[in-house]
């Protein structure tokens, strides 16, 4: 199109808007360079961070070289670059070796739970089996068939009660649960509704 108007006029106000650091040009470049990389998100996994910035300075890269010639909309230039760009990575992730670090000296993390996560969760679990012990009988009983993966439908034909009134018992025996975590259990012996 001639002229200083239309899609052509339009693409060119945005590259020279992101070449001088323009926030609505970056922004559209930006917004355009994360959706053509969103569909490799889960395959680039600890590449991903990095793969956006290294899109984003290809593409600076390329437009100060003048290398968008307007042959194609400027959004359908971007999304090829950064196409190849997560192709690109995904290469470099095939050629690492499997299970080696990234970089030379980079320590693996270990798989175990940190000491203060440990302790944390022991204190957590002493805590949760201090509640339960808490509860009367029938909510630890009724807890057990609900984890072993029985319906609610099943658990009214075996005791013989209305999947209702087992919906309502299940409903208490976690507000109790919650209580006793809190600290303001009731004495286990206490019926409650």
């Amino acid at each position: 199109m001639s002229g200083g108007s239309g899609p052509r006029a339009e693409d060119d106000a945005i590259v020279a808007g992101f070449l001088r650091g323009d926030a609505v040009a970056v922004a559209s470049v930006d917004g355009w360079i994360a959706a053509a990389a969103a569909p490799f998100r889960r395959r680039l996994g600890a590449d991903w961070p990095d793969l956006q910035q290294d899109a984003r300075i290809e593409i600076l890269r390329l437009l100060r070289a003048s290398s968008w010639r307007g042959e194609a909309r400027l959004r359908t230039y971007v999304w090829r670059v950064v196409g190849h760009t997560c192709l690109d990575a995904l290469r470099r992730q095939r050629r690492r070796p499997a299970g080696e670090p990234e970089q030379v000296g980079a320590e693996i993390p270990s798989p175990a739970p940190s000491p203060l996560d440990g302790l944390l969760a022991q204190d957590a679990g002493r805590l949760l089996l201090t509640a339960l012990g808490a509860l009367p009988e029938e909510c630890r009983a009724l807890w057990t068939r609900i984890l072993r993966g029985a319906s609610y439908g099943e658990m009214s034909r075996e005791l013989g009660v209305a999947e209702g009134a087992l919906r309502v018992r299940a409903h208490r025996c976690r507000k109790r649960a919650l209580e006793a975590l809190a600290g303001n259990a009731p004495p286990s012996g206490t019926a409650q509704g």
